[in-house]
């Protein structure tokens, strides 16, 4: 069902109250439709008045927005037409509309940095408090762990979930490659991003690879 824009106002100024809306020539009309698909205020309608032709009809005339003359200036065959442009203007001098369009604007101003702000806010990237970390290597004749919580004593993380996964125990005293993975979480609920950083540089500094 088409929208009714008849009973809105424009610019505190009741719409039946400004005769603006397009009328169509059915003689110079060739039912090209490009009226019909342009028009965002389903103003027109497509019908057969001689069961054949197609041709433009103006069904919703006040669903028209005033002043707009977008499908007269599409129209390959100029049969829509407009009223005289001073209609309009003398609508907004006779109804001083513009103590109104300047409150519209602030209002709309403000819901453009409402939505800027919102916009912002959700761009900003999320705040990590707690990461898994999959490292893999030799880890028989490296001092990691030692080194590891060394590196966690002066700060606000701590390391849990540790898992040290070994094909067997020969294996790992003959520096077979093992994978070694762990939580690594903030204990004050901050960001823990350069944390992973620096943890990252550890682990190169070890001879370790950082898996994910």
């Amino acid at each position: 069902m088409a929208k009714d824009f008849s009973k809105t106002q424009w610019h505190g100024i009741e719409r039946e109250e400004i005769p603006w809306f397009p009328t169509v020539d059915k003689v110079k009309c060739i039912g090209c439709e490009l009226c019909f698909v342009t028009c965002g205020r389903d103003v027109y309608d497509m019908v057969l008045p001689d069961g054949k032709h197609r041709k433009a009809e103006v069904l919703h005339p006040y669903n028209c927005m005033v002043g707009c003359t977008t499908c007269a200036s599409v129209c390959p065959t100029h049969a829509i037409s407009f009223p005289s442009q001073e209609i309009v203007w003398q609508a907004e001098k006779e109804h001083k509309i513009f103590s109104v369009v300047h409150k519209e604007a602030k209002e709309k101003r403000e819901k453009l940095q409402a939505l800027q702000e919102r916009n912002q806010q959700q761009s900003k990237p999320e705040k990590v408090t707690k990461q898994r970390v999959m490292i893999a290597g030799e880890f028989a004749e490296e001092n990691f762990l030692k080194n590891l919580q060394e590196f966690i004593q002066d700060k606000a993380v701590d390391i849990v979930n540790l898992k040290l996964e070994v094909p067997t125990l020969k294996g790992l005293l003959e520096n077979t490659p093992a994978h070694m993975e762990f939580e690594v979480t903030s204990t004050k609920q901050e960001d823990i991003a350069d944390f992973l950083n620096e943890l990252r540089g550890l682990v190169n500094k070890s001879g370790l690879v950082w898996v994910k």
